[in-house]
């Protein structure tokens, strides 16, 4: 089950405590909280992907793609299977295969992960889910 972080519990209780209005009790608000937790991890445990990640970064500059890949995947326990690089003209190409089930993140924290870093080093970032390759493919 992917577990919510702790902000995003205060948000859902924060939320049901405006629902819930002035009148309500710390059990009812509790109650509502735990219901509203359990619920929204069971949801995001089963949205995930158990596939794999394309990861293509773009840049002039190929030690900038290491690094924002570098970058975004410290801490997330993501497992790198494949790893390409190749310059094309004058833009460096990395193209990496992360294996999603070895990472403590989900897909679309890894995917901001990713952006951020490729924004803060001016490196065009594209993550694109295996599950989503394949329905795209025609077979």
């Amino acid at each position: 089950m992917a577990k919510l972080s702790e902000e995003q519990i205060r948000t859902v209780a924060h939320i049901a405590k405006e629902e819930l209005g002035e009148g309500a009790t710390l059990e009812r608000l509790r109650e509502v909280v735990r219901s509203a937790v359990k619920h929204m991890e069971e949801e995001k445990s089963e949205s995930l992907s158990t596939g794999q990640v394309l990861v293509i970064c773009i840049s002039f500059d190929g030690l900038k793609n290491s690094r924002v890949l570098s970058e975004a995947l410290k801490d997330t326990g993501c497992k790198i299977s494949e790893r390409f690089e190749k310059k094309l003209a004058e833009l460096h190409v990395l193209t990496a295969l992360i294996q999603q089930d070895s990472c403590a993140v989900d897909l679309t924290e890894l995917r901001q992960r990713l952006s951020q870093a490729g924004n803060e080093a001016g490196v065009r970032v594209i993550v694109q889910s295996e599950d989503t390759l394949r329905s795209n493919t025609n077979d």
